[in-house]
């Protein structure tokens, strides 16, 4: 469903931008409907390029246009990144050229300082159309004459490659996952650094949005450059993604320190002094657990999911900013709460009736959390949508639900979850109100 720059000038300007919490009304979300980026996965590299399995693609779009509907079908406009990057790199010459200096930075001729095999690049790629290269951006391009062409860069690009190379821009099949490249905090876009080498080409396809889009660069966002207060003696690239990044309203940031986002990437967010608490979680660093929100999400104002088996073994902190007598930001400071999450939780944010749900015994919330049911996304406060297929009698959904505590809406998850997340991990509000 391609969407008009007049139409998303009408919406925004009918709701606003900003996003002041996990659980108030959705008025807006960004996604991505996956395409020819799925069909690059094979069963020799699926596992480089993060899935756990190879999608159906034809399944992939049922589900996720079932999902899309639904959002719709409750008063949530969805927003696409392809019609949003398209439309940018039309109305701008800029936004052409960062994309294009973003993807050579990124090369692995770069990397590997072949400079000859860089300006080959460099000029094919400034023969693309804007539409050409928002399909190259997303789809990636292989070494093959098909793909390539035939003008003489083609020739020195083919020439120099080496069987190591499958791919001359490499595709973005993790975009369906629209959480964790950026997030918005209030009037705030933080465009995160991501940790897996295979998704580095998807912070820049944001940064170019927000900075060049006919309407959301100008519609009252401002961009933090959050990494910019890195501590120098640090050794560590700060990394943080979005699925770690919980913002619960009134400069309350809950995070997940993960396999993901680490301590520096904490500490350079916490630096920026926009938020008057910070609470990490420290989650183990595995794959079932990458994010934060797979293992926790907002269900409510008083109610988060929570995936027992963790529940008592994660240390939780805060985080807080110390500043010498010259009012030189210092390293923030780590206070620890023990690893009662549940506990924790109530007394942090002052709220001693706080609901987690759970499924009703240890082996089905592990069933349940490896499905991504605990990965759950709020259409508004107590009516979230999750993946169909929760068991009836013992799982997660029967429990939000019971006594009509909370409205669930289910979608299917064939061709979603092979890519390791859930809902929550598809969707990125543009706007959502307070709680």
């Amino acid at each position: 469903m391609n969407i008009s720059t007049s139409k998303i000038k009408d919406i925004l300007d009918e709701f606003g931008v900003g996003v002041y919490s996990e659980c108030g009304k959705l008025d807006i979300v960004l996604m991505h409907r996956p395409g020819k980026e799925l069909l690059r996965l094979t069963k020799e590299n699926y596992h480089h390029f993060l899935f756990n399995a190879l999608p159906n693609i034809v399944q992939t779009h049922q589900s996720h246009d079932i999902f899309s509907q639904y959002l719709r079908d409750h008063g949530i406009h969805v927003l696409y990144l392809a019609d949003l990057l398209r439309q940018t790199l039309i109305s701008s010459d800029q936004a052409r050229s960062q994309l294009i200096h973003g993807i050579l930075t990124n090369s692995h001729f770069n990397h590997n300082n072949q400079q000859q095999s860089l300006l080959a690049l460099q000029q094919w790629l400034l023969h693309r159309t804007p539409e050409q290269l928002t399909e190259d951006i997303i789809v990636g391009v292989a070494y093959s004459q098909d793909e390539l062409g035939t003008s003489d860069y083609t020739q020195i690009l083919l020439t120099i490659n080496n069987s190591t190379n499958e791919y001359l821009i490499p595709p973005l099949p993790n975009l369906l996952f629209m959480r964790d490249e950026f997030s918005i905090i209030d009037n705030h876009v933080f465009i995160w650094q991501m940790n897996k080498p295979t998704r580095i080409n998807e912070p820049l396809l944001l940064h170019i949005i927000f900075q060049y889009h006919p309407h959301l660069s100008n519609c009252g966002l401002e961009i933090i450059e959050w990494q910019k207060n890195i501590d120098e003696n640090d050794k560590e690239i700060p990394t943080i993604e979005g699925g770690d990044v919980a913002y619960l309203g009134d400069g309350i940031l809950l995070i997940g320190c993960s396999e993901r986002t680490n301590r520096t990437g904490i500490e350079a967010l916490t630096r920026t002094g926009l938020f008057h608490q910070v609470i990490v979680i420290m989650i183990p660093p595995e794959r079932c657990y990458m994010h934060l929100d797979t293992i926790l999400s907002s269900v409510g104002k008083h109610a988060f999911t929570l995936h027992g088996l963790l529940a008592e073994t994660m240390q939780i902190y805060t985080v807080e900013n110390q500043y010498s007598h010259q009012n030189t930001c210092l390293k923030p400071k780590w206070i620890s709460h023990g690893c009662n999450v549940r506990q924790t939780l109530r007394k942090l944010l002052n709220n001693p009736d706080l609901i987690f749900y759970d499924a009703k015994d240890e082996q089905t919330s592990i069933d349940e959390q490896r499905q991504c049911r605990h990965n759950v996304v709020v259409i508004d406060d107590c009516h979230v949508v999750t993946y169909a297929g929760s068991d009836a009698d013992k799982g997660i959904v029967t429990c939000m639900s019971h006594n009509n505590m909370c409205r669930v809406g289910l979608i299917p998850f064939e061709g979603l979850l092979e890519g390791g997340g859930g809902v929550h991990c598809m969707t990125n509000a543009v706007r959502r109100r307070p709680k």
